[in-house]
């Protein structure tokens, strides 16, 4: 329960009406604020007053400080200061800092935006694949054009926001592992995985590689738990979900520096090649997109992998020379695929 005396004596000293024996009780309080939870309920409820009428966390600090310089200017305006007003002025100096750690203590234990405005963001840039580890000791890949962010509170929220691709070394905890995607979350303790949820694919899929995961889907209801070699595809505009076994590491080599096409349409590859080389590519025959390949490509120029796929299919490429925007900047190469007459 609240104490009322100490509560007014906190209330006292905000407003600079306080006297020696409440600095002394004050003092006495901070000393063990730690093992106090009623002080801390006192701080809570002169903050709460000051930041009422949703004003902002700067001017509520604000308002504290200057209820004590006011107090300390209107002492250094006697002409003969006593040895109460040093006092006064050295306790509200010293209690400034305590002040303000106390109620910024407050603040992060019940902000939830302030948190989320921190969370960390890894980055992988068009044409390039980076490593990546996690506070709790999970590791992976985070593959070209992809970006995955975390609470800094990793420890407690094992929780993660993917945007495009990544491969998973989760570490085994007790405390679950989360991963949201669009359309999906993906719930495991421990285990090895594929997640491919890019913006412009018409898709998201998740490959098992070894342990166990739990699908969920957030905009249509569905629930899937996978097993090692198992594939579960969404696709949002169908709102359908689809689950075969495949051979996990046709999903997972792009880590290893390799493309792997299995059986892959033309169409679903190129998307994978404007990411793995930064460009632009362009099918002028639909009949083309439908064209299925299988092949390994490692550390090929797109040049060379267009010509091997060539071979096998009536198709035919050019590269457009690249041009350059108002400011003077290269604009993305473009290449167009055409079928062969």
């Amino acid at each position: 329960m609240v104490n009322d005396k100490r509560y007014r004596i906190i209330e006292k000293y905000l407003q600079g009406r306080f006297s020696w024996n409440d600095f002394q009780e004050i003092r006495g309080m901070f000393k063990a604020i730690h093992d106090n939870d009623s002080i801390k309920q006192h701080l809570e409820v002169q903050w709460n007053q000051m930041v009422e009428s949703e004003t902002q966390v700067d001017e509520a600090f604000d308002s504290v400080y200057q209820k004590i310089e006011l107090h300390i200017l209107r002492n250094e305006k006697q002409k003969k200061p006593s040895v109460w007003h040093y006092y006064r002025q050295a306790a509200a100096i010293l209690l400034i800092p305590v002040l303000a750690f106390f109620l910024g203590y407050i603040i992060y234990s019940n902000s939830v935006t302030t948190a989320a405005l921190a969370w960390v963001e890894i980055n992988a840039p068009q044409s390039s694949r980076i490593q990546f580890s996690l506070p709790d000791g999970s590791a992976g890949w985070l593959n070209s054009g992809s970006k995955l962010s975390y609470n800094p509170v990793f420890a407690k929220h094992r929780e993660v926001n993917l945007t495009g691709e990544a491969y998973f070394e989760v570490a085994s905890s007790a405390k679950e592992f989360k991963i949201n995607v669009s359309g999906m979350e993906i719930r495991v303790l421990g285990t090895s995985f594929n997640v491919s949820a890019y913006p412009d694919d018409d898709f998201a899929h998740v490959v098992l590689t070894e342990g166990r995961v739990q699908v969920n889907g957030t905009h249509r209801d569905f629930e899937r738990i996978l097993a090692p070699g198992e594939r579960l595809a969404f696709y949002p505009a169908e709102n359908t979900v689809n689950v075969q076994k495949v051979e996990p590491y046709s999903f997972t080599a792009w880590k290893d520096g390799l493309i792997v096409l299995d059986n892959e349409p033309l169409e679903q590859a190129v998307n994978r090649f404007e990411r793995w080389y930064n460009v632009d590519i362009e099918i002028k025959d639909d009949v083309l997109k439908k064209y299925r390949f299988k092949a390994t490509f490692e550390d090929e120029p797109l040049e060379e992998v267009l010509k091997l796929l060539s071979v096998s299919t009536p198709m035919e490429y050019a590269f457009e020379k690249r041009t350059e925007d108002p400011a003077g900047i290269y604009k993305k190469k473009k290449v167009s695929i055409w079928l062969k007459k």
